[in-house]
């Protein structure tokens, strides 16, 4: 038995992840806690913690027919919103929005005027260019 543990150990690495296969072949399955080093334990916890993925051939694997159709009886009757509870609900929605500070709101503000006006040079641009090129086509 001291053998079989000593060629498994020497056979193991600190951070291996062996199955239950590996762990057979190394002679690890059946020894008893007590004998096992620690890199022996981790790899026998992690073995059996593992999950296993299962095999075509074990029965009951496939579905092997189409899933039915729900049925229109098991569907819960949609009841139109009333107009308070409308109101109700938006209020309560409102009340989780979290509001800008007003230093928030003017950097905001300032970024968003001057992608604006960027934008608004780009496509100047652009027009002028374009219809340069138009008049000098065909005019």
């Amino acid at each position: 038995m001291v053998q079989k543990k000593d060629r498994a150990a020497a056979d193991v690495p600190d951070d291996a992840h062996l199955g239950d296969a590996e762990l057979e072949e190394m002679g690890l399955e059946d020894l008893d806690e007590a004998s096992l080093t620690e890199s022996e334990k981790v790899a026998k916890a992690a073995a059996s913690a593992r999950p296993t993925r299962k095999n075509a051939d074990d029965a009951g694997t496939g579905k092997g027919h189409a899933t039915p159709k729900r049925s229109g009886d098991g569907e819960p009757e949609h009841k139109r919103t009333t107009p308070v509870q409308f109101t109700r609900e938006s209020i309560g929605e409102l009340k989780k929005v979290v509001w800008p500070t007003w230093d928030q709101l003017q950097q905001y503000f300032l970024v968003v005027l001057v992608f604006v006006l960027i934008m608004i040079g780009i496509v100047s641009l652009l027009d002028l260019g374009f219809g340069a090129a138009i008049l000098k086509l065909f005019g």
